[in-house]
């Protein structure tokens, strides 16, 4: 199994697991994706959902370009596969729970398309990224286009695609790839702090936040006004916000139970 999905008490984690070609991205793994993030989405326990390559050299080395010839060859199989990385990419980017991407070494092509659908992206000193779409003639999937757009900008976004060079972990921290760069030894650490942050804070805030700002960010149309007030309005209504206000005085930390 490439793809390994696993609940480890209120985390999600989705490990890519093909260390032998750096954990390349195969058709399999791509198709478990969003099966697995709606399995997560479902599940009132899960309060995060982490992606992480096997080991500490690769977090994805793109897709598995061994299956090209077969699966991205023909022009039906190109748009096929172009609507399967859609689905994956909305399926992280839709869900209600926040996303993070803890990145060891290598995270190229697909790879930086998962670190970019997540909300968070922490990574290694190790860590280098890149899209090598001009040197292998290909088009980068749209969704992935806006992602990084949204991300690096216009600039940014425009050097990266052009040149198809690699970026060290410093460089992706100044463009905005990654939110922190921490020694390889401190990175898992790092992250589990921030993991046991996010699942203490309220899920509602957070789903709802989400919404909001992807709002703001969709492909088409003007942000749905009353969607966003709606969202808001969820969390006014909450029981976690009794809940937050009474723990604030009470000088307690909240006990958050998404209702």
């Amino acid at each position: 199994m490439s793809l390994l999905v696993e609940k480890r008490g209120a985390v999600g984690w989705l490990v890519f697991n093909q260390p032998a070609k750096k954990n390349a991205i195969n058709d399999a793994m791509w198709r478990d994706i969003p099966a697995a993030m709606a399995q997560f989405d479902r599940d009132d326990e899960v309060r995060c959902v982490a992606f992480r390559g096997a080991g500490t050299e690769a977090f994805a080395a793109g897709a598995d370009i061994s299956e090209f010839e077969k699966k991205r060859s023909e022009r039906g199989a190109v748009a096929e596969y172009d609507d399967l990385l859609d689905r994956v990419l909305h399926s992280i980017q839709g869900s209600p729970k926040p996303t993070l991407a803890m990145i060891y070494g290598y995270c190229l092509g697909g790879g930086v398309e998962i670190a970019l659908a997540c909300d968070l992206r922490y990574c290694g000193a190790s860590a280098q990224f890149g899209i090598p779409a001009a040197k292998l003639g290909l088009a980068y999937n749209i969704e992935g286009h806006k992602r990084l757009l949204e991300t690096v900008g216009h600039a940014r976004a425009r050097e990266i695609m052009f040149l198809g060079r690699r970026y060290n972990a410093d460089e992706a921290f100044a463009m905005g790839l990654v939110q922190r760069v921490l020694p390889d030894a401190e990175l898992e650490p790092y992250v589990d702090d921030v993991i046991n942050t996010l699942c203490e804070n309220a899920p509602l805030s957070i789903a709802n936040t989400k919404t909001i700002l992807e709002e703001f960010v969709k492909s088409s149309g003007t942000a749905d006004a009353a969607r966003m007030r709606a969202a808001i309005e969820r969390c006014a209504k909450s029981a976690d916000y009794i809940e937050g206000r009474r723990a604030f005085m009470e000088k307690r930390k909240p006990r958050f139970t998404g209702k």
